[in-house]
């Protein structure tokens, strides 16, 4: 049985980690066995890219990819349906981003992934916390695309303010838009994860691991090497799992020019973060 982490039983292999293919940056035939050689059990990856959407399209494809996880002991925890540029606030081209986001969430529902994850920017206004009714709009009918494809779409809060994303999360009213955390994006916008986490726990399906340096209004941070940043993963990872989430914590590095080393070394530092939990 797994051991939880608000013990000081708990293990590295209780957090069940997990790695974003994309961030290894490598061909698909090569991440896979990469993130295993790392140590990894889970993975995510993008499916609005092109070289897996086009591995992806056909049935065979899909389940020669999910085979190929799977024979290097890694589970598909989520995908991911990022476009840059294509905002869910912007009334010109937000049907574009309904229509890419629908692809995805159909191909991760015929490969039985669970979980989309997306970037979305900033929902509500920043001085006065409004909705943007566009983003409203667009996120209802992804919701609606995602139940159909049996999905979850998760979105990366980043810019929002917890208070004003928590009411705009609550007027969608809908178990198919829930939340990825991944406390370094609210960390740079200066904004705070742990208050989004105790206002709406429930919601989270996903749990990114990321550091980053803080922000301020004006100033956002930077990402850094985990353990190197502003974020307190050992509040971090006991919050979330005193709320309820037990699923997978995927370890992210976007920015590094070394990002093998830099994954290896995250693993290293929460190997060391279960020696502080288990003295």
């Amino acid at each position: 049985m797994r051991r939880r982490l608000v013990t000081r039983e708990a293990t590295v292999d209780a957090l069940q980690l997990g790695v974003d293919l994309d961030d290894l940056r490598l061909p698909i035939k090569e991440a896979v066995p990469a993130a295993a050689r790392l140590g990894f059990r889970a993975i995510e990856f993008g499916l609005g890219g092109a070289e897996l959407a086009e591995a992806t399209t056909t049935q065979s494809g899909r389940r020669h990819f999910l085979r190929f996880a799977k024979d290097h002991g890694l589970s598909a925890a989520a995908a991911s349906a990022d476009f840059p540029g294509l905002r869910l606030t912007d009334a010109v081209r937000v049907e574009e981003r309904i229509d890419r986001t629908r692809a995805v969430l159909q191909a991760a529902g015929a490969m039985h992934i669970p979980v989309v994850t997306a970037g979305v920017g900033a929902l509500t206004d920043a001085a006065t916390g409004s909705p943007s009714a566009t983003a409203i709009e667009a996120l209802r009918q992804i919701a609606r695309d995602a139940e159909r494809s049996g999905v979850i779409y998760a979105i990366r809060p980043s810019a929002d303010a917890p208070e004003p994303l928590a009411a705009f999360l609550s007027s969608l009213d809908t178990p198919h838009v829930r939340i990825c955390l991944d406390p370094a994006a609210m960390l740079m916008s200066g904004t705070s994860p742990h208050r989004l986490l105790a206002l709406r726990s429930g919601d989270v399906v996903l749990s990114h691991v990321r550091d980053a340096t803080a922000g301020a209004p004006g100033r956002g941070g930077a990402e850094t090497a985990i353990g190197e940043g502003d974020v307190d993963f050992l509040s971090h990872l006991m919050l979330l799992d005193a709320s309820g989430y037990h699923g997978p914590h995927i370890v992210r590095r976007q920015t590094s020019e070394h990002p093998l080393r830099d994954l290896a070394s995250a693993r290293e530092y929460l190997a060391r973060l279960q020696a502080e939990l288990t003295e």
